[in-house]
Parts: C-alpha cells; structure tokens; sequence
C-alpha cells in the first residue's frame, strides 16, 4: 500500500483487521472488512476465538456482498490469521490479490485502524457488555445502523460512507448516459 489511500472507484482495495471488545465473559474478537475507497464495512464477525476461521467469515461476508471483480487487493497485517492457508485459499478462489503490511509498519492499514479507534470511542468505551451476544449486537448496531448509514467522514465529503456510494453510483450512471 505504501500508504497511498486514494482510489477511484469502490472495490479496488479493501482493509481488514481484527479489534478485541472486552466482556465479563472474555474477549470478544470483531474482524471487519472496509472499502478503501467509501470507507464502507462491507464484511464483519464477532468471534470467542482470535483464529482464522474469524478473518475468513468476515472475508465471506465481503464477497458475497460485493460480489468482486478478480484483482481486488485486500490489504491487513502481518498477523497469522490472514498469512492462514485458509484466509489465502479463499482469497485465491474468488482471484482477490493479497497484500500485507511491512513488518512493523502499521501505517498502511491506517484507515482500517481508524474506524477501530471510532468505534471503541463512539461504542465500545461507555459499554459494559455482559457478554458475547450484547458485544456482537453492540457491533452490529454500530456497523449496521450507525457507521454506514449515518456517520460523517471528512474525507468523503462530510457523508456516510453509504450515501457517498450513492452519490458515486449516480455519477459513473449519468456519466455513462
């Protein structure tokens, strides 16, 4: 990535990473899936356990909503769940090009970083969940009902990033009429 953010379209390159929530329970591990270019969670799963079989739901949830081109990067860290056989195979089924940051350097992956720290801010620090289920319900609303549809990103414009793909839809339709 070299941390160049800037895209052109939606589905060109995608973040991931996984967050730990904190319950009375244990941990509970949310991976998610953002499109650089809309900022848009487009896959998310909570887990009890931080393993591969996480990163790759989440993944899952991403490409069947997407339904990607092949090329689409899909950029996360080192960490050993995405260097899984499992989270590459399904990478190379659906030809999704794999990217990781450089060692030490966790500034590629810096939006994704980003709704994490928004996240934890807006959600996660007044919460005391109980346990996996409420943390999961936490996260959903938070995804589903909040960070996509309403919250405004400065670098979009002051939109959500659901509006914005809007607006972008409706800019490559007229410009195609």
């Amino acid at each position: 990535m070299k941390q160049n953010f800037h895209t052109k379209t939606i589905n060109e390159v995608w973040l991931t990473d996984i967050t730990y929530i904190p319950t009375k329970e244990g941990f509970t591990y949310l991976a998610a899936v953002a499109d650089l270019h809309s900022r848009k969670i487009i896959g998310w799963k909570t887990s009890r356990t931080i393993d591969s079989q996480l990163v790759v739901a989440a993944l899952r949830d991403a490409i069947t909503f997407r339904k990607p081109s092949p090329g689409v990067i899909v950029h996360s860290d080192r960490g050993s769940q995405y260097a899984s056989g499992a989270f590459r195979q399904r990478l190379s089924q659906h030809k999704l090009v794999q990217s990781m940051s450089n060692r030490g350097n966790c500034y590629d992956n810096a939006p994704m970083e980003s709704f994490f720290k928004s996240y934890k801010t807006e959600e996660v620090r007044d919460e005391q969940y109980e346990t996996h289920e409420q943390a999961t319900r936490g996260a959903c609303d938070f995804i589903e009902h909040f960070y996509n549809s309403v919250r405004l990103h400065s670098s979009l414009g002051y939109l959500s990033p659901i509006e914005f793909e809007h607006h972008q839809t409706r800019a490559l339709s007229l410009n195609s009429v």
